[in-house]
């Protein structure tokens, strides 16, 4: 790939001439915001460079990705004919409210799984609820504290304890009850409840934990619901009398105990069926970004700084030579048969490659830690597109701060939600990604 920006010649006086930039502008359209802080004679005037072809991407499965005790949790199946097919089981333990229980004493009507919703994925914003066919089954081993990946999964006894469909519907058109699922377990589970007396690792080791599961009704769509997995309203509840009055005892899902997710994919027959986990795809044209364990892309930046070729206008570059830059807007497109799924809150971070021990770890750009409005990250109706400021990490880069100057896109809370998004790649057709490098001359 041919390079056409940013030969560099002097990347010690670039570093003095761009770090007061960096930590007083944000983004904004306005390409002059934060220039005000600098005294005007010290201006000579303030340009944009935007050039085209200058990026590479690529995008491909994660090999491996944590799911062990996160708060919010998904369960569900999704299937479209561009990403495939995507399940999520939960796998818990159980843990009494308290040090011990004698539910033998216990005058037991009914024992309910709840589980709270806070959100969930139909493939459209506007759709809330799906019918679904749900299963909760017996774990018949222990949930020990290796099951913490995305692949791993738990033996479990082959009659749930319930199944059924259910309308999944997670939002409320009741202001006073917060959207949730609530399953009456069958006689077998109550029963064994019922003779239960004893301590909280008694109880663990007669009931080992439950999986959560659900599954679509149709060939395509379905659901992916989010579930917080640690508020009172989700749990086992068991409901008795006592002294005629009506009580609730509530068996917990762990905080900070055995639980974890499972994903599942089957990439058959959609668009991305050549991903499998050690497969990387070109995305110069499109990019296809997925939670739970999809992809993630990653974007080329080391031909684009020419770091290595310190040359002054070859091939109509710009030349750093005493230049300062405002802000490095990496602007991505969304690709446009795509947005009617996305959710406005939706957010990209960006990573880069940092080795410790031998391990190789991908951890936030400086700019994302910095602050949400330096960076940005978030989805612009306007434009139909993500923006995010990268200057912060191109000056690392240039100064010898880090070792690798490669951007991975990764969608935020990709364990808790099922986004998925189809952006334009820097060698689209029509709108393709781009940086916009504002900049003044010294």
């Amino acid at each position: 790939m041919k390079i056409n920006i940013c030969h560099l010649r002097n990347a010690k006086g670039l570093l003095l001439l761009l770090l007061p930039f960096l930590f007083t502008s944000c983004i904004d359209e306005d390409e002059t915001l934060g220039l005000d802080l600098v005294n005007g004679e010290d201006l000579v005037n303030v340009n944009v460079y935007n050039p085209s072809g200058i990026m590479d991407a690529s995008f491909f499965k994660e090999d491996s990705i944590e799911t062990a005790n996160y708060r919010y949790n998904v369960v569900g199946e999704y299937y479209d004919n561009k990403f495939g097919l995507i399940s999520s089981d939960i796998y818990t333990q159980l843990n009494l409210s308290t040090s011990s229980v004698d539910f033998s004493s216990y005058s037991i009507d009914s024992v309910l799984l709840n589980l709270a919703y806070i959100g969930g994925f139909t493939g459209d914003t506007l759709v809330k609820s799906k019918e679904m066919d749900v299963y909760i089954y017996e774990v018949s081993e222990e949930i020990d504290s290796t099951k913490k990946y995305g692949f791993c999964s738990v033996a479990t006894n082959s009659e749930p304890i319930f199944n059924g469909t259910k309308e999944i519907r997670y939002d409320s058109d009741n202001d006073s009850i917060d959207p949730h699922l609530s399953l009456k377990l069958n006689d077998a589970f109550v029963n064994k409840i019922k003779t239960f007396n004893g301590t909280n690792d008694d109880f663990c080791r007669l009931f080992k934990g439950i999986k959560i599961q659900f599954r679509k009704r149709s060939a395509t769509g379905g659901m992916i619901a989010y579930v917080d997995m640690t508020t009172s309203l989700s749990g086992i509840a068991v409901y008795y009398k006592q002294n005629n009055k009506n009580q609730k005892y509530l068996i917990n899902f762990p905080a900070n105990g055995h639980r974890f997710m499972h994903y599942g994919y089957d990439f058959s027959s959609s668009q991305i069926s050549g991903l499998n986990i050690s497969d990387t795809l070109n995305g110069n044209t499109e990019i296809y970004l997925g939670s739970m364990g999809i992809s993630m892309a990653k974007i080329n930046m080391d031909e684009l700084l020419f770091r290595q070729k310190w040359q002054e206008n070859v091939n109509g570059g710009l030349s750093f030579n005493n230049t300062a830059i405002n802000s490095a807007i990496l602007e991505i497109p969304v690709s446009g048969s795509n947005k009617y799924s996305l959710n406005t809150s939706t957010r990209i971070l960006c990573y880069r490659k940092y080795v410790s021990n031998g391990k190789v770890n991908l951890i936030l750009i400086h700019d994302a830690q910095l602050s949400d409005a330096f960076y940005g990250g978030y989805y612009d109706n306007k434009s139909n597109s993500f923006k995010m400021n990268i200057g912060m990490h191109l000056a690392n880069y240039l100064n010898g701060n880090i070792e690798d100057a490669d951007i991975y896109l990764v969608l935020d809370s990709r364990r808790s939600t099922a986004t998925r998004i189809i952006l334009n790649g820097p060698a689209h057709p029509t709108k393709p990604a781009s940086i916009r490098i504002t900049y003044s001359k010294q």
